[in-house]
Order: C-alpha cells, then structure tokens, then sequence
C-alpha cells in the first residue's frame, strides 16, 4: 500500500502550495502501485505460456539438431555421437525499483514548486534456464540407440496412419521376400550409381509392396506361428523329465531344482523348445512311443519359434515378406548413406520420395533446423512439393519420427527387442 502523509497548518501560506506537491508526489506513488498489481494471475499465467512455448521449441530445436548433424557424419562417415537433452526450465526472477528526486519548494514559484524534481518506477524481469546436457551411457540400460526397434512400434505408427513409405524405408533394414531363402539388405547400395543386378530386382518388388500399402492392399503384423510339423517336434517322456533331470542329483549337484530349472536345462542344452501340445500323430519310425495325458497331451522337444513380423495381402491373406527392423543408428546411417549417393541438387529418391535432403542457403523457403558440419552451414527444411511435380521430399516426416523415437530411446524398454524365445 502508499500512503502519503502531510500534517499542514490551516490558513498557513505553505498549505496551497504543499496541496500541489501532495497530489503529485500521490499520483506518482499511486502510478507506481498500479505497475505491481498489473501482475496479477492473468500476467502471470501468460508469462509461464510463453516461457513454457519457448523452452519447449528450444528443446525440439536441439534434438532435431542432433539428429541433422548425425545424418550429415554418416554421409561423411564420421563417428555418430548423441547426446541426452534435460528438462529445461527457468526460474523467473522479479524486482521493483523506485526512486525521487525533490528539488527546493521555491516559495517564490507557486505554480512549479517541483520543476527541477523527478521521479521513476521500474520492473525488472529475468529468467534463469537450467538444462543439463550429457552423453548417451554405454551401460546396458541406455544402449537403446542400437538395439533393433521392436517391431510393435513400427505396428504402431502403421496403425496410427503415418505414410507408408516413411515407414518402410526406415524401420526396415532386411526383407526376405516369399519364396526366396535368403534376406535382401536396404543399406543404401541400392542407390548408387550402378546398382548390382539382385539390389535393382529387389528394389523394384519392394516398391511394389510399398504402393499396395498405400492402396491399403497391404498390412503389417506378426506372421502365423509355424505348425508343430514345421518344428521337426520328437516326443520328450515326461516321466524321465520328472523323474531323473528333475531330481536331487542330475541338475543341481543335490540340491533339489524346480522344474521350471530342469526345464530351462534341457532347452539350453539341446538347443530346442519343450512344448506340452495336443498331439495326434501317428509315431514316425523310430521314434518312441509315448502314450498321451489325460488331456491327450504329450511333452515335445521342437525347434525354437523365432517370432515373424512382415507384409501380408488384404485379400488373400497370403504372407509376401517378413522383414527385420533397423536400431535408430541404422536408421541414421542408411540417411546418410542416400545423402552420400545423392547431392544438394539431385537428392536420392527411394521409390517416389526423398526421405532426407539439405540445402547450402535458406533463400525464401522456411527450414527446420540449422546446423553447422565440417565447416559448412546446412540448412533442413520442411517437406516440400507433391508426388504430383516429381518425387515427394518427406523429410519433415522423417524428422518427426526420428524425433519421437529418440525421446523413446531414452526409455529403453520401448525399444528393446523382444525376446526371440516365445512358445
């Protein structure tokens, strides 16, 4: 609060003119007490919007970032390095500062008894960000940067709508097509120059799966589990199991095991799965006879399921490729790689889409992100143009992913690859 105070003698000359200086010196004490409460709960609110827009485009600016400069020493083949990037947050400080200056009342100069006077009121503010910049750890924990993505998350984005051939390019480094017994690699050689004979076929039939997933003719998933017959299954005699390897002695010198450990053993030892399942075959020769449970069960020693994901038809339901994903480094080395095959001015096109392209001057397009590499100035924009006038640069796609799968690498269990031992 301010309060101005004069004790004044009534019928004193001083009196008319110490109205005057009352008034203003109230007037400016009142000024300066409207500036404090101007921040009030709307000014307040309004600054933590703008200062939490501002952090927050920061952030998004220094990821994208890391990531550029990353795809530009893959083109380079220089060492890739990531690092983590903190919260950041910001401690706004505020201070109020006044001041006045009375100059002599001049008895003889009623009209401006203050005219050499002054007064001021200022605010200040100011906000302290705090972040925390560190490398990525080489501990187990935080290897997620070059772990294979699990293929679930890829199911994810197909789901949730993004381009198809965004996805396909970067989530898959290997696919083995139907019908044939080995994998094709995507590692960039595809497009080169002079491109080997098996990689021009294969891009050609994988191109193809990529426009039937654009017409919808194609989905993503898990391929069906093979049929005990596809395993080579051998009947395995519970009894034995029980009985001698679940024992006191054969397993754990004495020491009386769970059969979960006996089980465990076997598997480990033989290579092969146990697996308890209906089973009505007839005994193949030589193979033991080993009478069914009660539920017409029998315990088989088979070969290992390894899980499948891949391409299937819509309409015939016909499996056309299974594929195996890419880590988030792979994915920046494959970039870099259809940097170094392409330039500035004929960019790499992978089917009918430029997946990354980088620009030496701004001119009038809006760009992304800047970045600085061996000495020059890069600048990434925005995806550009339509399929319509040539091939479609969806680099502000690739971008947006990368970035929500770097912020996941973070968490690795979302990017750890599942267990390849499942039943």
């Amino acid at each position: 609060m301010c309060r101005a105070v004069f004790r004044l003698r009534e019928g004193s000359e001083v009196m008319d003119i110490l109205k005057v200086a009352g008034l203003a010196l109230g007037a400016l004490c009142m000024q300066g007490c409207a500036i404090v409460s101007d921040l009030g709960a709307t000014g307040l609110a309004e600054n933590i919007e703008d200062n939490a827009a501002t952090l927050n485009e920061a952030h998004t600016r220094a990821m994208t970032a890391i990531i550029a400069v990353n795809v530009l020493r893959a083109r380079d083949r220089w060492p890739t390095n990531y690092t983590t990037l903190s919260g950041i947050k910001s401690n706004p400080t505020l201070s109020l500062n006044g001041s006045a200056s009375l100059g002599p009342l001049g008895l003889g100069n009623a009209p401006l008894p203050f005219a050499n006077s002054s007064a001021s009121i200022s605010r200040n503010e100011s906000a302290n960000a705090e972040y925390s910049v560190n490398p990525f750890s080489n501990n187990e924990s935080t290897q997620g940067l070059l772990k294979p993505i699990q293929p679930d998350m890829l199911q994810s984005y197909w789901l949730a709508g993004w381009p198809r051939e965004t996805l396909m390019w970067l989530f898959v480094d290997a696919v083995t097509f139907a019908g044939d017994a080995q994998p094709w690699y995507i590692d960039g050689d595809e497009f080169s120059t002079a491109p080997s004979a098996s990689d021009a076929a294969n891009l050609k039939r994988y191109v193809a799966i990529i426009d039937a997933a654009k017409r919808g003719d194609v989905v993503f998933g898990p391929m069906p589990a093979p049929s005990l017959d596809d395993r080579s299954c051998t009947p395995y005699d519970p009894v034995y199991l029980r009985e001698t390897l679940g024992g006191a002695s054969a397993v754990d010198g004495g020491r009386g095991g769970s059969m979960g450990d006996t089980i465990r053993t076997v598997e480990t030892l033989t290579g092969r799965q146990l697996v308890l399942a209906d089973d009505d075959r007839a005994a193949r020769p030589g193979e033991a006879v080993i009478a069914p449970d009660r539920f017409n069960r029998r315990l088989l020693l088979c070969d290992p399921v390894i899980p499948a994901w891949g391409f299937v038809d819509v309409r015939s339901g016909a499996p056309l490729a299974t594929i195996r994903t890419r880590s988030f480094d792979d994915m920046i080395y494959f970039l870099g790689e259809t940097l170094r095959n392409g330039t500035e001015e004929t960019p790499t096109v992978a089917g009918n889409v430029i997946l990354f392209q980088t620009y030496a001057e701004r001119a009038e397009r809006a760009f992304a992100v800047r970045v600085e590499h061996a000495g020059r100035v890069y600048f990434i924009a925005p995806q550009m143009g339509d399929e319509e006038s040539g091939p479609k640069d969806v680099t502000g796609n690739v971008l947006s992913l990368l970035n929500q799968l770097y912020l996941l690498a973070q968490s690795d269990e979302f990017l750890r690859a599942p267990d390849a031992r499942i039943r």
